[in-house]
C-alpha cells in the first residue's frame, strides 16, 4: 500500500467520524450548560451549529488530517518519535486544548499519552505504507488477515481515550462574537465576544461518534475479509 493510499482510508475515517460527531453534538445541551452567556441565543441552535460546532469540527477534522501527515513522515524517517514530538503534538487538535493551569508535570504525563497513541497508531500503519497495492482496502487484505485489521480500526483509529482518560486535563473554548452570528441584531448585546466552554458536550458527542464509526468499520472489515 503506498501512502496515499493508507491517507486515503484514514481520511475517509476522520470524516466519518466528524460527520457523526456532527449529529450527535447537542447546542442546546452547550447552551444549557454556560447559563446566561448564551441566553441570547435560545431558539437559535441552527445558527450555533453553522457558525461555530460546524466550523470547529472542520478544524479539529483538518487538523487530525494534518498530524497523520507527519506521523507518516515519521514512519518513513526511521527516526525514533521524540524526533518529531513536537511537530506531532502541535499538528493534532489535542495538545493545544490542554488546560493551561496544569502543573508541568501533569501537562508532560497527558503530552506523554498523546505521544503513544500516536506512536502505536504509526506502528499499526507502518507496514501498510510499505506496501504496493494502491487501493486501502486491496493492500489491507493482502498484509493483514481479518483479526489485525480490525484491531487497526478497533484500537488505532480511537481517539478519545486519552480525553476519557485525562478528562480535567482539557479545556475546549469556543470565542463567541454575537454580531458574527446573529448580525445587526447581535449588536445589541453589546457587540463584545466571549468564551463558551464546551469540553463536555465534545467528548460526550466524540465519543459516541467515535464508537459509531468503529462498529462500522469493523463491519466493513468483516465484509471486506468474507468476499
Amino acid at each position: 500500500m503506498t501512502r496515499a493510499a493508507v491517507e486515503e482510508g484514514f481520511t475517509r475515517f476522520v470524516s466519518d467520524a466528524i460527520e457523526q460527531t456532527a449529529a450527535e453534538f447537542s447546542i442546546s445541551a452547550v447552551i444549557g450548560g454556560n447559563s446566561g452567556a448564551l441566553d441570547q441565543f435560545l431558539g437559535e441552535s441552527d445558527v450555533l451549529q453553522e457558525k461555530i460546532v460546524e466550523p470547529e469540527l472542520r478544524e479539529y477534522r483538518q487538523e487530525t488530517l494534518d498530524q497523520f501527515e507527519v506521523i507518516l513522515d515519521w514512519v518513513e524517517s526511521g527516526d525514533d518519535i521524540d524526533a518529531y514530538r513536537e511537530e506531532i503534538l502541535a499538528a493534532g487538535p489535542f495538545a493545544g486544548n490542554i488546560r493551561e493551569d496544569l502543573s508541568t508535570r501533569r501537562h508532560e504525563e497527558v503530552e506523554n499519552e498523546l505521544l503513544e497513541r500516536h506512536r502505536r497508531l504509526g506502528e499499526a500503519v507502518r507496514g501498510l505504507v510499505a506496501a504496493e497495492e494502491d487501493d486501502f482496502w486491496a493492500a489491507a487484505r493482502a498484509e493483514l488477515d481479518r483479526a489485525t485489521a480490525t484491531e487497526l480500526v478497533e484500537e488505532h483509529f480511537a481517539f478519545t481515550g486519552p480525553l476519557e482518560a485525562h478528562r480535567d486535563a482539557f479545556e475546549m473554548v469556543a470565542t463567541i462574537d454575537p454580531e458574527e452570528i446573529l448580525g445587526g441584531i447581535g449588536g445589541m448585546f453589546g457587540g463584545s465576544t466571549f468564551d463558551v466552554e464546551y469540553t463536555d458536550e465534545a467528548m460526550r458527542a466524540m465519543s459516541r461518534a467515535e464508537r459509531a464509526v468503529i462498529e462500522d468499520a469493523k463491519a466493513e472489515v468483516r465484509e471486506r475479509f468474507e468476499s
